[in-house]
């Protein structure tokens, strides 16, 4: 069993082409989609339609709930008039969990615990992101049941964690590889690189293997729409994987 696994597209086409590319080539029995799939500065309609044609088991995170409720959040606004009725109704249509494998695989956006706006692996007290200690992992797993491989997004950090047993797996941002976070704990992520991230699971008689994957792609195609809709960072961002000085 091989299992291609992405999360928070953010509605870069270019990125997710190149991904979608890469896991074709690595031949996954199914793909799952861990969210946040197009509100981002790129080009929200065509990735809706990319990944809603795909045919991958795909969740909500918090960007969708966004788009449902309201949200004043710039990209959320930004994508809601490029959506057409049929990704409304593909949006309004998606779990927020999913188990797969006869419970053997437990896949959310954020922590099975926690909902789609807690990070699972990620301390940030400091600013930045690190690994957190095992006892507060273990607190955000309650809810998987008797999964073995746990499949997060939301931090946009790519990590590989195992805590009692339970294999967690972060393939990082396939289109939006840092952000800053000005909330109550203010805090930055950065991939550190431009390239769109994906990981791929196999399950093998010894366990879950796991790899992490960075393909590049043509990045300008993305900051070059992220400068034409107002976001000149997030065009920073889509070059560079950092947040740019200041």
């Amino acid at each position: 069993m091989k299992i291609g696994v992405i999360a928070d597209a953010h509605g870069n086409l270019a990125a997710l082409e190149a991904v979608r590319d890469a896991m074709t080539a690595a031949a996954p029995d199914f793909v799952v989609n861990l969210g946040d799939l197009v509100s981002g500065p790129f080009d929200p309609g065509a990735s809706a339609e990319l990944q809603m044609r795909a045919g991958y088991h795909t969740i909500a995170g918090n960007h969708e709930r966004q788009l449902q409720d309201g949200s004043d959040g710039a990209f959320d606004v930004l994508a809601r008039p490029l959506l057409t009725r049929e990704h409304w109704a593909w949006i309004e249509g998606l779990p927020a969990t999913l188990t797969l494998c006869d419970g053997d695989v437990f896949a959310c956006h954020g922590s099975p615990a926690g909902g789609d706006l807690e990070y699972l692996l990620e301390d940030v007290s400091s600013g930045r992101a690190t690994l957190d200690a095992d006892t507060a992992i273990r607190a955000r797993l309650k809810g998987i049941g008797s999964a073995s491989l746990v499949l997060c997004g939301h931090t946009h950090t790519p990590r590989i964690v195992a805590v009692d047993g339970v294999l967690i797996v972060n393939p990082g941002s396939v289109g939006m590889p840092c952000y800053r976070d000005r909330g109550a704990t203010p805090h930055v992520m950065e991939a550190g690189s431009p390239l769109a991230r994906y990981a791929i699971v196999e399950r093998r008689s010894t366990g879950w293997a796991a790899q992490l994957h960075g393909v590049p792609y043509d990045y300008e195609i993305a900051a070059r729409q992220a400068e034409a809709f107002g976001f000149p960072a997030f065009a920073h961002a889509a070059r560079t994987g950092r947040i740019p000085p200041g």
